[in-house]
């Protein structure tokens, strides 16, 4: 009688995987897939990570370019912050008072907002994530607001510190929770690798949550601290580093050698002696330090008496090389989320509709992270300390703040503008939009990072001038110049058409 094992339904468990996916032996023998929750498995890992990448940033081409051009294109220019309070006094005195506040929340005076701002997203994406603080300063600072900002990096908080403060309060990775919601960040009073060797709360000062701005892409829910972008790539970007450095060194050392110099038959005593230095050929006792020589250019090796001369060949790197490395870089690219064409430098094989498509791709990624990452966390956290900071010190009038701040913090993010694929296409393509009322102008300046009300502020002003100067010398119909004094017939010539 055959007998098998039950399940708890009375039916034959089988030993069959529905996912191939999840199978054990024999392919996926080895295969290492731990269960792990998003804290724990960065608890170890995040240091290495984020030292790795710094070396990688440090030494590595591919790994260079992609973090600084994913930075360069999250940033471009820096953000424009505009506000949109429906207090018309208090929108246009706040915007005032942050074109001078911009130019002071460095504390070394080193960086604008838009240099804090590109510093953070690079510090992101090579570490996984960075700290802003909030730094008070006195009435009598000279600065026009009291206060300014402080960028920490990843290692000031740290991963090894979790300790249960109460029944309701716990620190997990250097940060303090109350239940679910973040109280306070705890941070060493210096870097620790300046000397420190163990986490005590000694060492450590507590900064209250609403004083820092944790600048991170949270890739799995409950996530506490951030991991590096480059996470997936370091491995494979350390080795082919390391075989194309050594592919490169072997090429430089054998192009060194010209040829060979031999003969076909000798006897015993021609081996006894170098015939160009007179030395010993093979010494009992040789120190290798002591008989080995430089080799330059050129260098032919020498033989024995009646040598013949073989000329080496030029170097061969092998059928299929170029296709080798091409497609190590393409998984780079991908590791790293960005166009091949972009981290290589390499554009052969492509017309402007390829280019037109996988930057469209590139960019919509890039543009999650401009609004809701480094926009919304950096950008609006620090306008947020700015008007909080001016309406305590009586810099900005602000009826009702304490009870709804809302209305007063509405801002308008505006990254800076994706140059054109195509200028002539693309700004046609923009004017029938608005003409077919798909857009607005007020949206099409917002996505060129300007403002609309100062684009037209300044178009009317040079327009007056204009204006004057040609009737100052006898022109009547200054309009036909062409350019951007005719933009206005264009448009409504566009309009009418439409």
């Amino acid at each position: 009688m055959k007998s098998s094992i039950v399940g708890l339904d009375g039916q034959p468990l089988r030993a069959s995987q529905p996912y191939e996916g999840a199978t054990k032996a024999p392919r996926a023998v080895g295969w290492a897939a731990p269960s792990m929750g998003p804290n724990r498995a960065l608890s170890s890992a995040a240091k290495p990570l984020r030292n790795r990448t710094r070396a990688g940033y440090r030494n590595s081409l591919l790994m260079r370019s992609g973090i600084n051009k994913n930075t360069t294109n999250e940033v471009g220019k820096g953000f424009t912050l505009l506000s949109t309070a429906e207090d018309d006094d208090f929108r246009s005195e706040l915007n005032k008072l942050w074109k001078i506040v911009a130019m002071q929340l460095d504390p070394w005076g080193d960086m604008n907002f838009g240099g804090i701002v590109n510093l953070s997203v690079l510090s992101r994406r090579m570490s996984g994530e960075v700290f802003i603080r909030r730094v008070r300063r006195r009435l009598s600072s000279g600065l026009r607001l009291p206060m300014q900002v402080e960028l920490l990096e990843a290692d000031f908080c740290p991963h090894e510190l979790n300790k249960r403060i109460s029944a309701t309060r716990r620190i997990i990775q250097g940060v303090e929770f109350d239940g679910k919601v973040k109280v306070a960040y705890w941070f060493y009073k210096s870097h620790p690798d300046d000397g420190l060797d163990s986490v005590s709360l000694n060492q450590l000062i507590r900064v209250p949550a609403r004083d820092v701005i944790h600048h991170y892409k949270p890739s799995r829910p409950g996530q506490v601290r951030g991991e590096p972008e480059t996470a997936a790539a370091l491995l494979k970007d350390r080795t082919f580093h390391e075989y194309d450095d050594s592919e490169l060194v072997r090429k430089r050392q054998r192009s060194a050698f010209t040829g060979f110099l031999y003969r076909e038959s000798f006897g015993e005593s021609d081996w006894e002696y170098d015939p160009a230095t007179g030395r010993e050929m093979y010494p009992d006792e040789a120190d290798p330090a002591s008989t080995a020589e430089s080799v330059s250019a050129g260098t032919i090796l020498r033989g024995v008496p009646g040598e013949k001369l073989n000329l080496f060949d030029g170097d061969d790197t092998g059928q299929g090389y170029a296709d080798f490395v091409r497609w190590q870089s393409l998984m780079m690219s991908a590791g790293l989320e960005i166009p091949y064409p972009l981290l290589t430098g390499d554009w052969s094989g492509l017309n402007d509709r390829l280019v037109r498509a996988f930057l469209n791709e590139y960019r919509r990624g890039i543009t999650f992270d401009q609004t809701n990452l480094s926009g919304f966390q950096v950008a609006f956290g620090i306008w947020r300390w700015v008007v909080e900071t001016a309406v305590s010190v009586g810099l900005l009038s602000a009826p009702g703040f304490a009870d709804n701040p809302w209305p007063y913090l509405a801002l308008d993010i505006r990254p800076d503008a994706w140059r054109h694929l195509h200028p002539e296409q693309d700004i046609n393509a923009r004017n029938k939009a608005v003409s077919s009322h798909i857009s607005n102008a007020e949206r099409e300046a917002a996505e060129y990072g300007t403002d609309i009300e100062d684009n037209m502020e300044t178009n009317a002003r040079v327009l007056a001038k204009w204006d004057k100067i040609c009737k100052k010398h006898g022109i009547d119909e200054p309009a036909k110049l062409g350019g951007l004094f005719s933009a206005s017939h264009s448009l409504e010539g566009t309009i009418e058409d439409g």
